[in-house]
């Protein structure tokens, strides 16, 4: 109950857009935002990650250190199932494996990356469609001001249709230093064929324009399009984002479970079917979202893949250290014990 109050809490409060119009502010443009602002968020939850990873390695290596035994009893008590239990749960004791320790970290974990994930899907998905009515809404005022300002001028080089696209297009200039993103025009619709514009039913129907007033305003959105686009099409993007969404959860997933495995152990069943589940979930994401949100789960992996990696090789360094002590204290004992029977003849 506590963690759905926090849901609500951060969905109320526009927490997530807040902060985003915060790095909005500071670097004036959204896409490099919410990169930098994802990048900054997972720093401050990396220590959950560590803990994680770090668990279930130390998990890993003693549950591989037991296998031979587990196969061992799992033989020996293949037909009596309750004996196989008291004998594991003996097993696990004695090499002091917690199971359900390990499990909570990992639900844990789950449970913070799912909460981050879906309140900020929602608010970025709803503030991106305010944006989009709010972007045109803007290009539609600074029409209807140029229009009334050029019914004032007494001496004009222009005429009113080359002065009024003249100011649109400054506009235009103006709120694409923040709306767009290397090839995208408008980062709050997806990297598709689609129109950088909203639609204009949904923007009258949104400001509930009707009869004169909506004839009008179609007349005026005709005209800032054509003014816009010109005789070009208006793709907003070209698919690129989708495909690298696509590779980077395919190599994120990939590296993941070659990571976490024991050394020398296949890749089981389970992660071979999230290697295929986890790519179509994010292509489906990124073609049905705005192109922040698909840049923030892109961001996300990236980040997952480096600190994973970053955390996975240290470990191997420290347990190949651990590894090589207990074989150099192994050998030496060995020696002193050589040394004693020799000693005695």
């Amino acid at each position: 109950m506590e963690m759905l109050n926090s849901v609500s809490l951060l969905l109320a409060n526009d927490f997530w857009t807040i902060i985003i119009d915060f790095f909005a502010r500071t670097i004036v443009n959204y896409g490099w935002a919410i990169i930098v602002f994802t990048i900054c968020l997972k720093l401050v939850l990396s220590p959950l990650d560590v803990f994680q990873r770090v668990s279930t390695q130390k998990q890993s290596r003693v549950m591989a250190v037991m296998q031979p035994e587990i196969t061992a009893l799992q033989e020996k008590y293949k037909n009596d199932r309750e004996k196989l239990n008291q004998e594991t749960n003996k097993l696990y004791k004695k090499y002091r494996v917690n199971v359900g320790g390990m499990c909570f970290t990992m639900l844990i974990t789950m449970a913070i990356s799912l909460i981050v994930l879906f309140t900020l899907y929602s608010s970025i998905r709803s503030y991106g469609n305010e944006k989009l009515y709010t972007t045109y809404q803007d290009l539609d005022n600074a029409y209807i001001e140029a229009q009334t300002e050029y019914a004032t001028l007494t001496d004009a080089d222009l005429s009113q249709e080359e002065y009024i696209a003249q100011a649109v297009r400054i506009k235009y200039d103006e709120i694409s230093e923040q709306n767009s993103w290397l090839w995208i025009k408008n980062v709050w619709k997806s990297d598709t064929n689609t129109s950088q514009f909203v639609d204009f039913d949904d923007y009258a129907d949104h400001f509930n324009l009707e009869g004169e007033e909506r004839d009008n305003a179609r007349v005026r959105y005709d005209s800032i399009v054509s003014t816009i686009v010109g005789d070009g099409r208006d793709n907003n993007g070209y698919y690129v984002i989708m495909i690298f969404a696509v590779l980077v959860s395919f190599l994120t997933q990939f590296l993941s479970a070659k990571l976490l495995a024991p050394k020398g152990q296949k890749m089981n069943l389970t992660n071979k079917i999230m290697l295929a589940v986890i790519p179509i979930t994010m292509l489906i994401l990124a073609m049905t979202s705005n192109v922040v949100f698909t840049l923030y789960i892109i961001t996300n992996s990236l980040m997952t893949a480096i600190i994973s990696t970053i955390i996975s090789l240290v470990l191997k360094r420290i347990n190949k250290n651990k590894d090589d002590k207990d074989l150099l204290l192994k050998s030496r004992n060995v020696e002193v014990v050589e040394y004693s029977r020799n000693y005695k003849k």
